[in-house]
Parts: C-alpha cells; structure tokens; sequence
C-alpha cells in the first residue's frame, strides 16, 4: 500500500500517526487541483490510495458564515467524482461535510433558509450518490467520532491559528484508527464468527442456581445492560456475522432460557452452532470450527472469564480473544465501539451477508438429507439450480469479499479488492464469473467464483464456498470458463494451482476434470493445460 494524504488545512501530524503506511502528504492546500490535475502526484501509477481529508469549516468559506452558495464544496464534489472515474484502480477515501458547532444562526439555523444543517445534508447527500456510483470512493462519517469524544477535546484554536491545525494529537490517533479500520472494511477483512459464553455474558448470573428467570436480563437496571447487548449482537447478524454458543452448563438449562425467558433477544435460530456442556471450551471452539468448515483465524471468543480467555489464548493463537469490560453496563458500547469496528467492521453489506445464518442452517438441513441417500440421489432431491453471471459491475463488494475470504476451495488464493475488479471487470482481457445457487432448502447467492484471462486463455482465479463444496457446481462454472476461452479463439486452456496451508484438498482439481500438468516449480505451484474440444463445452 502507497498513500498520499490531501487536505485543504494542514494535515502533516495524520501522516506521522498512520505509520508505518507509506503515507505522503500532498502540498498544503492542494487537495482541489491534485484531483482535478491529470499529471498530479495523486495519479502516480504507483499510488494506490488517496487520502482526502478535509476540513469542512474551511470547504464551505464564506457559505459557512451564510455569505452565499458552497461553490468551493461544489467544485470539490465534481473534482472528486471525475477522480475517481479517471482512477478506478485507486482506493479513493474522503470525510462527509462535519461542520464544527460555531454556527452563526445558532438557534435559528434549524429553519432558516440559509441552514447550516440543511446545506450539509444537501452536499452529503451528494457525496452518498457519488460513493454510491463510484465502488472505489470509501466515505468517512466523522460526526459520531466527534459526537463521542467531544469537540473542545478534538479541536485546538490555538493550533489553528498558529499553524493552520484543525487537530489535537488526539483527534489525529482516532483518525488514524478508523482509517485503518475503513480501509480494512473496505477490503472485506474481517472475521466472519462470534462464538459467546453464556453466563455473566449473554445475561447476568448462572443460570444453572438462578433458573431461567432468575437471571439478569430485563428492561431495567443491569438486566437492561444484558438486553441491549443482546440487541448489539443481533444487529451484527445483520450484517453477515455468525454466531455460536460454547458454554460449560446443562444443555437443558440453557435451552429453558430460549424457550422461557421472554427477555431473550437471542433465540436459537440466530445461532449457526450450540455447544453446551462440560469439555474444556478449546475443544467446543475446535468443534464450531470443524462444523462450519472455517478456519478458527475467522473466530472472535467472548467470554467474561479471564480462565476461559487464556486458555484459548494460549491453545488456539488464531483465535482473536479481547478482554472483557469490568462492567455490565459498559458491554453495548464496548461492543459496538470496540469489537465490531476492530474484527467485524464492513462497509457494504451483500444480500449474501445478510442471509448468511439462515444459509448455515440450510446447509444442515442439507447434511441431514445427505445422509439418507447416495451421492447421486442426493444431488437429484435437492432440486440445485445454478446461475452464471459476467461481468457483473453491480456485484463487485460480494465478488472481492469471497477472494478475500475463501481459503480452501481457491486455487490459487489470489486476494482481489474492490478496485481490482473493477478493473477486470471492464478490461476486454479478462471475464469475472460469479455462479449464483439455490436448491429446495433455500438461496444460497453467490457460492463460486473465476477469473479468467480471456488474452491468454487462462484461469486466474476458481473458488468455491466451503458451503457447496460436494454438489459439484464447481464443474458448471468449470464449463463456462472453458466456453470463453473458446469464443475467445483459444484451442486450450491453461489452469494453474498454488498450494497453501489450507488448500491441499484442491490440489489434485484439475487432474481430475481432464487437464495435464504443464510445469512444476520448486515453490509447489503447478501450470495445467487442457484442450478445448471444439464441438462441446469441456467439462471434466
């Protein structure tokens, strides 16, 4: 990663705070012709994020003081939307409008035509549509940050007037976190399952000597601190966060809680795995792990114990495990300020996201029938249907979130972002193949993805959710691969496999769908090359 930083107000102690990035700060005030200029060091081909973070007081001019219209943030939008088509390869990352509080109407600027508030939400508002429009333009909201901490903490008159500083030395760590933050949602890195003790965590006491009504967990007082982060936490599965239960307790008393306590905002649905009982937790994580087919590195563990926290800690290192707040009271905000931003953090949610706990407990139902019939049999009562779009510009946040997530069906674990397949996407070289699933339990989305270098005949990139990994629709987009290539005018196909830790159960894939082996390096990684028969798609 390589960034220049742009400002109209001087923003050099955000550089120094964002090491070790590669970060360099354009020249003071420029923010406005380095994105208007073709030749600007914010074009540089080596550049690949732009920092555009600006002091909306400064922006609006005279308009802030009700001296006439915005054109200086008009002219900023326009320069900042022509950026951003003009650079989809580029990371662009810019602050909606957060004028300070000084407004000159004071009480009156709620109604009054030349309203602070209405122009900020007008010229946001605008900003939304652009970021909307242009996946490469990553949007910072600054109003709950400063919301939190307080302005007269955040801003410095007297580095203001003396150096052109909006900033305090605080302002400037948090902005650095949540730049790092963004950018990493951005980029679809985050963790994908939340596995929760239960007592003095879901709720307060133990349920085992309190019963299922005793424990904390009401509208009022720290029962209330119990509900509200229940309610956190069910947010979050709104997102695409899975949740599991690993809990030392009787099974029977835990499920009386789900099925008596009508403060639970919980239920047994929103949880893709339950394990109560008495092994040590270590192992029920390992199970979770097993079941979901996910790398314990995607987990986050909430326990209240510090026991509980080390002992995962120490036997599975790739498991994220925080500390937990001292009191009840403080767990929504901790959760969400905290927890949610550090390891959950997304800044677009799929309609895959969404649904992603009621695809796990599908695929169950799946497992259950499987078990009844031989493989054939199997694939025919599931009624699959597949779709196989191209191209797709409009899919672009689920497309880079499953090259960044999927490690075990992925041949070659190339990691793409947004902008990346922007690129392809539009490129007459290369074809983005995204295969859609359903069957008689439900719509899966998009479970499979290629790449395919169309000027060179060649699969960059063949991944499959681990969800559908055995229903064979890996072979339907196989097949598709191949028929590009083919309109294409190649006579073979080359595929290639580089191993990982944890893909070893693709490495014999294109052996068994009819490629031969082209080259062999010392590395481990293989070059495979396959004929296309000109009279049928080539499936293996």
């Amino acid at each position: 990663m390589r960034a220049i930083l742009l400002s109209n107000i001087n923003m050099q102690p955000l550089v120094r705070t964002l090491q070790p990035w590669d970060v360099s700060a354009g020249t003071y005030n420029s923010m406005l012709a380095d994105l208007s200029t073709a030749e600007s060091p914010a074009s540089a081909a080596g550049v690949t994020h732009v920092l555009c973070l600006y002091d909306s007081d400064t922006l609006l001019g005279e308009a802030f003081y009700g001296g006439g219209p915005p054109e200086q943030c008009e002219m900023f939008l326009q320069a900042l939307e022509s950026f951003c088509a003009r650079h989809p390869d580029k990371v662009v990352v810019a602050n909606l409008l957060s004028p300070s509080s000084n407004r000159w109407l004071g009480f009156a600027d709620v109604l009054h035509a030349d309203s602070l508030r209405a122009r900020q939400a007008d010229l946001n508002a605008k900003l939304v549509a652009i970021g909307k429009s242009r996946p490469n333009l990553l949007l910072l909201d600054l109003d709950p940050l400063i919301r939190r901490h307080g302005e007269d903490a955040l801003m410095s008159g007297a580095f203001w007037y003396t150096a052109r500083i909006r900033y305090t030395a605080r302002m400037f760590e948090l902005l650095a976190d949540i730049i790092r933050q963004a950018i990493n949602a951005h980029a679809q890195r985050c963790k994908k399952v939340l596995v929760l003790d239960l007592d003095d965590t879901l709720w307060g006491g133990i349920v085992g000597e309190a019963g299922p009504l005793g424990i904390a967990l009401s509208e009022d007082g720290k029962g209330l601190c119990y509900r509200d982060f229940q309610r956190c936490i069910k947010a979050a599965t709104r997102t695409g966060v899975l949740l599991a239960i690993a809990s030392k307790n009787n099974e029977p008393d835990v499920l009386e809680v789900f099925d008596q306590n009508k403060m639970m905002v919980l239920q047994r649905d929103d949880f893709a795995a339950m394990y109560v009982n008495w092994r040590p937790k270590v192992q029920n994580i390992v199970d979770i792990a097993n079941e979901l087919n996910l790398g314990a590195d995607s987990f986050v563990f909430i326990d209240d114990n510090p026991v509980e926290r080390d002992a995962v800690r120490k036997a599975l290192p790739e498991v994220t495990v925080p500390d937990f707040p001292a009191r009840a009271e403080e767990l929504p905000a901790w959760f969400t300020q905290k927890i949610l931003p550090a390891y959950f953090a997304k800044y677009a949610i799929s309609n895959e996201d969404a649904a992603k706990t009621e695809q796990y407990r599908a695929n169950r139902a799946r497992q259950r029938l499987a078990a009844s019939f031989d493989l054939d049999g199997y694939l025919a009562e599931l009624g699959i249907e597949c779709s196989i779009s191209v191209n797709n510009g409009d899919r672009l946040t689920r497309a880079a979130q499953m090259t960044q997530k999927t490690s075990q069906f992925n041949l070659t674990t190339r990691r793409y972002e947004v902008t990346d397949l922007a690129r392809f996407v539009r490129s007459h070289e290369h074809a983005v193949l995204m295969l859609d699933y359903k069957d008689r339990f439900g719509d899966e989305g998009a479970v499979a993805l290629a790449i395919v270098d169309l000027a060179e005949g060649r699969i960059d990139t063949f991944l499959e959710s681990c969800r559908v990994i055995g229903r064979r629709v890996e072979d339907r987009l196989l097949d598709k691969a191949i028929e590009l290539c083919r309109s294409h005018g190649h006579r073979r196909i080359i595929g290639e496999y580089i191993p990982t830790r944890k893909n070893q159960m693709v490495a014999e894939f294109y052996d068994s769908h009819g490629f031969a082996p082209l080259s062999k390096y010392g590395d481990g990684r293989i070059t495979y090359e396959k004929p296309i028969d000109d009279r049928r798609p080539g499936a293996g």
